[in-house]
């Protein structure tokens, strides 16, 4: 969400947002482990064809915290910031979370959206929803996204994605590109994989406050 700055509770989880500290940054950058997650993705999109009406300029970069040393992989990122505990690369998530986890179609707050493996993304990708703008748009904050060493080594807070499946079911997906300042190339995903284990009841503590 935008405007949440680092809290921590009795877990010591990290929560992520433009008004957390430099040392909360650091902190959280030094103690990541390096895993097998993320392949390289590309800029903007070829001229493929849209299946649903694209948003909107979301406006002007929020949170994009570029850093040095070893990367940073999605999946360790991913499982920091949403407490949810799966091993293994990005795209096998969705499986690994079958009767551990509450998964679905539609965005909720600290649910784990994960993309699939493509010939692009060979390893998937996953990102962690912080904010819902609507009914085909989220914010997601993510690791290990770019096109090049430099665009790769940076934490990206508060980024920008839409639907554009057919159904709104969030099986197609484009998020922005801060460089070309345009949406990017189609992505499809496999769904949502909620912070609720399977059978436990979705509380208020698992929303947003605004």
């Amino acid at each position: 969400m935008r405007g949440r700055g680092k809290t921590e509770g009795a877990t010591g989880r990290w929560w992520p947002g433009p008004g957390r500290s430099a040392l909360g940054r650091s902190a959280l950058l030094l103690s990541l482990l390096l895993l097998a997650a993320c392949a390289k993705t590309s800029g903007v999109a070829p001229s493929a064809p849209q299946t649903a009406m694209m948003p909107g300029n979301p406006g002007s970069p929020d949170g994009i915290h570029p850093y040095n040393g070893s990367l940073i992989q999605c999946v360790t990122y991913a499982r920091q910031v949403s407490g949810i505990d799966i091993m293994g690369d990005a795209w096998s998530w969705w499986d690994g979370a079958s009767g551990k986890y509450d998964r679905g179609h539609q965005p909720r707050f600290m649910a784990v959206l994960v993309l699939s493996r493509t010939q692009r993304l060979k390893l998937g990708h996953l990102a962690v929803v912080m904010d819902i703008l609507g009914p085909r748009q989220i914010r997601v904050t993510h690791a290990n996204f770019g096109s090049d060493p430099a665009s790769r080594r940076v934490i990206y807070d508060s980024m920008p994605v839409a639907d554009v499946s057919p159904d709104n079911d969030w099986s197609l997906v484009r998020f922005w590109n801060y460089q070309a300042q345009a949406w990017g190339i189609l992505y499809p995903a496999s769904g949502f994989i909620y912070p609720e284990k399977t059978g436990m009841t979705l509380t208020s503590a698992s929303v947003p406050s605004s």
